[in-house]
Order: C-alpha cells, then structure tokens, then sequence
C-alpha cells in the first residue's frame, strides 16, 4: 500500500535550505514540526530567512517524483509514495532525472548552468539549494548538498539599468555540470562535479518579465543568491549582463567556499589617485603621459562651484535641436545662455582664461560673455598663454575642483603641442582616434596608449560621421573601463547665444596664437567629418574645457 511519507528540514545556525521566505508557516494537515539546531553547521547561512517548502516542489524519492502539498513552513508532506524498507530522496527532482536513486548513496545529478530567477509571495528570491536525505522510516530529513555565492549589486554610476544575468567565473573550480550526489543522511553530504563533464562558470538568469532595475544611490544595493557547489579557495569573477550586452562590470575576489561566500560589486568608474581621473594613459610627449578628467569642466555661479561633469557624455548645451543648423544658429534655451554672475545653473562653455583669477584683463570671470576679444588679454594689453606667469588663468589648475581631489592645482588644460602629439604624433594616433556616439551624443573618442578592444565592442578609426562608431551606455563601459575617452560635441558659445550643439566641439588649449593673431588661442576643433588638432579660435568665444593630470604626479 502507498505511504505517506513527511518530510522535515533540519537547518544550522548557517541555514538556508530549498526555497526561502520571510516566515515561517504550516502548509499542511500533518507536520512534523521544524528543528532548527544552532550547534550544527549546514553550510548554507542566508542571514534571517527562514528555508520553506512551497506548494508544489518537486521530490524524487526512489523511484518517484513526488509534489509537496502543505502550508508554507519548514515541514511539508508528499502523498501517495510507493512503501519500501528505506528512503533515499533529492531536491529538487530536475538535477537526478527519471531514474531510481534507491539503491545507491552515490547519485549521477547535473547542476544547471543557469539557474532561473523566481520570487515567492513575499517578493524574496526563491532559492533552490540542492538537499538529499535518506531514512528507514517516513520521516526524512532533508540536508544541504551545496553552498551559495551572494552577490550584492550597487550603481554608481548610470541612472539605472536593466539586469539581464549575473554570472560567477571561477579559475579552476567546477560550478555547474555534472557531478555525483552523496546522500547517505548525514551533514557530510554534499555535491561533487567531475571535471570532464562541467562548467567552470554558473549564471543567475533574469526572465524577461521579471527583470530588476538596479536604480542609482549611495545606500541602494540589491541582493542575489546563486547556488554552487562547495569548493576550496578559488579565485571568482562575477560580472553583470544588462539587457543582453556585457556590462564589463567585474569583481575579482578570492574565496573560501564551504557555506555562503559574499562578494560586493559597485557599478562605478575606476578608483584613481585623485578623485575623478579616468584610467586609460595618453602620452602628450615623448616623455609625458596623462590622465583625462571624467568629463568637461562646469562652473555654478551662485555658489562658486567647480566640478566635472559626471559622465564623458554629459554636457550643459541645450537638450533641444540646435534651432540654426550646422553653423548657425542659436539655442535660446541653453543654460549656457543664461550665464551670469548670479546664475544657479551649471555652465560649462568658458572665454579664454576666465579662471576668475585677477590677470589684469578685462573679462576673467568664467561668466564674462563680452564679444571683445581684448577684454581676455590675460596681461591687459596683448593675448598671453595660459602657463607660466599667467598659468593661474588656467581654469582647471586654479581651481579646486570639488568632484576632482578638491584641491587647487591638481589638473591643468593641455598646450596645443600636447593636443598636437596626442592626436597626431604619438605612435598609432589616427587609428586611435575616431568621431562616433554615447546614447545618440555625438563626439570625438580617443583611445589610450595601450588598448583592447573590450568583446562585443568595435571601433573604426578616423572621422566620417557621428554613426561609425555608436555605443550604449553599457558598451561605452566597457571601453571606458578599458581606457577609451569621449570629447562631447557641445557646441560654443559667442556672447550668451549657444551654437552648433551636437555638431561640432571646441576644446581649449592654454596656448595663445603664434602668429601675431591678438584676436585668437589655439583650441581642438572636431565636427563629423574633420578633426583639427591646432586651429585658430576667438578669444571671446565660449569653449569646451577638458582637464588632465600628469601621471608622475
């Protein structure tokens, strides 16, 4: 005659076995009642969750799988088994397949290379850890079989995104695949996989119906749990998927794994010496590297605030269609129209050694909008380059920079040689060059000294259109992390009328004309077609700044 068989779980202080909720319920007639001890170490600990059964798990008992059918708790029970003198169980009933486990403590099971992510009720992770048990009785008590990896996500750095998977890579251990079950009812139990038949990674696999936005703060971390088998210290990467494309978000840690190994990962740029330096090296001499600010220079009025824009895409400019077209034209809803020296707004388009350093010229506050190049003769009386005695009429090395180290005299602008070398000179400059997009933001990228092209990205050198190298937030991470550069094309401004924005940029250099030109400075000039290393810009005109820091500093 059939039996019915109950089934209990017996967790340690580190618990956390089948599907896990935020309480714990009876979910049936008759229940053997849970035994939590404290004393034992199960391996799995999943902080203050209690491990349940939910309505309909599935359970092969010998020959048979069997449907849980109770209330949510630790205790559930499974109708209609067929009677034997003894035992031998595994969850869940997909890792053995139709085959008859009675026999033998050693049991063929493959451990999915994805694990799918569910929620419970309550909106918490269901995870599925692998338990056996064996008993000469009704009563089994199940036992973990394997550990888990959490895995807690931060973002720092984009709005939000979509988290697609989440994948852990080890350096030699086996995570998923096939591998021999040891069930024989005791602590000991666990899950070995062999290594002709595994995996040495395992993926946590978000469906599309029930994917999470990981949103933006400082406190905001998000909490995931992927099942594997125990391993000794190993070396693992988890790295992040969003909505198909590699996020090249990665951490490297190495772990001790024989319960629930932990590992943090913050979606943020690269940790520099000085707060907001980007990481990619761009030689500016034979002798001379350096590093790029993470974006253009801004400036508040109203508090006197310097910082960098928080992303190389991000410019001030106008979120509207330049109304005059490609040289033409005037955004009247700019908030570079509106600078002023009471201005609350950002601005980030600057006159010519307006550093707000006293240099004796007429016009050195950053919002001075004079359309008479004199009045930016940083002497008073002829154009003069921005280094040497007037060197504090760089905007970038006067100012402490409040996202950038905080301190004066940490970043500086380039000379038009160093542009010069970079873009021209410097071994491989035009094919490390190239116009192309962030999220529809046209610009100018560059690429470091020493690159890779991160997989799945691609880049054609040179300038042709805004389109020949387009990128996502996600991919532009990618190259970022790998070094890569981005000039937006943010336009200029003539008085307080803002032009060509999206069409062109115009980058200062600190080098005043060497022609005898009074009305003009060298600045870096880029549209979709062209790029010019060293030409000829007015004085008065409102430009792009973007700051660099010496390596050997």
């Amino acid at each position: 005659m059939a039996k019915k068989i109950h089934i209990t779980m017996i967790v340690g202080y580190m618990a956390g076995i089948v599907m896990l909720a935020s309480c714990m319920r009876e979910y049936g007639t008759v229940t053997l009642g849970v035994n939590i001890d404290n004393s034992k170490d199960t391996k799995v600990y999943v902080e203050d969750r209690i491990p349940c059964w939910h309505n309909n798990d599935l359970i092969r008992v010998n020959n048979q799988t069997c449907t849980t059918s109770a209330a949510l708790g630790s205790s559930a029970q499974i109708t209609d088994v067929v009677e034997s003198n003894h035992y031998r169980a595994i969850y869940p009933a997909d890792i053995v397949g139709n085959v008859n486990i009675s026999n033998s403590s050693s049991i063929a099971v493959n451990l999915p290379r994805e694990q799918q992510y569910e929620v419970d009720s309550h909106g918490d992770q269901k995870v599925k850890v692998p338990m056996g048990a064996y008993s000469s009785n009704e009563s089994l008590t199940f036992h973990n079989l394997c550990s888990l990896i959490k895995v807690v996500v931060s973002n720092r750095m984009f709005d939000s995104f979509i988290l697609e998977r989440i994948t852990v890579t080890a350096n030699s251990a086996y995570l998923s695949g096939q591998g021999i079950a040891s069930v024989t009812g005791n602590l000991n139990d666990v899950i070995s996989l062999t290594s002709s038949s595994s995996n040495h990674d395992v993926s946590l696999v978000f469906p599309a119906a029930n994917r999470p936005i990981i949103g933006r703060g400082d406190r905001d971390t998000y909490i995931y749990y992927i099942v594997v088998p125990e391993f000794v210290e190993d070396e693992v990467t988890i790295t992040l998927y969003s909505q198909g494309e590699c996020a090249s978000f990665e951490k490297r840690e190495s772990l001790q794994h024989n319960g629930m190994a932990q590992v943090s990962l913050t979606v943020e740029r690269w940790d520099g010496d000085v707060e907001g330096e980007l990481q990619g090296l761009f030689s500016v001499s034979a002798t001379k590297q350096v590093r790029f600010s993470q974006g253009n220079l801004q400036y508040q009025a109203n508090t006197n605030t310097w910082r960098f824009a928080e992303r190389q895409w991000d410019y001030v400019g106008t979120q509207t269609a330049d109304l005059g077209g490609h040289f033409g034209g005037t955004v009247s809803g700019s908030d570079n129209c509106n600078v002023s020296s009471t201005y609350s707004g950002w601005i980030d388009l600057f006159g010519w050694g307006t550093s707000s350093w006293s240099s004796n010229a007429v016009c050195y506050q950053p919002w001075s909008t004079s359309t008479t190049y004199s009045d930016y003769y940083p002497n008073g009386y002829s154009p003069s380059g921005l280094t040497g005695t007037y060197v504090e009429a760089d905007w970038a090395w006067h100012n402490a920079i409040s996202n950038g180290g905080n301190a004066t005299h940490l970043w500086r602008t380039l000379t038009t040689d160093e542009w010069g070398y970079l873009l021209v000179t410097r071994p491989n400059a035009r094919v490390k060059r190239g116009t192309g997009n962030i999220e529809g933001v046209n610009g100018l990228i560059l690429l470091p000294d020493s690159w890779t092209l991160p997989s799945g990205c691609s880049f054609r050198a040179g300038s042709y259109t805004w389109t020949d190298n387009s990128y996502s937030m996600f991919q532009w991470a990618q190259m970022e992390a790998n070094g890569a550069v981005f000039l937006p094309a943010a336009g200029f401004r003539w008085g307080t009328g803002v032009h060509d924005v999206g069409y062109s940029g115009c980058y200062w250099s600190s080098t005043s004309s060497a022609y005898g030109n009074s009305c003009y400075a060298y600045a870096v000039d880029f549209y979709s077609g062209t790029v010019y290393s060293s030409n000829n810009c007015y004085l008065e005109n409102g430009n792009s700044v973007r700051p660099v820091r010496e390596n050997d500093w």
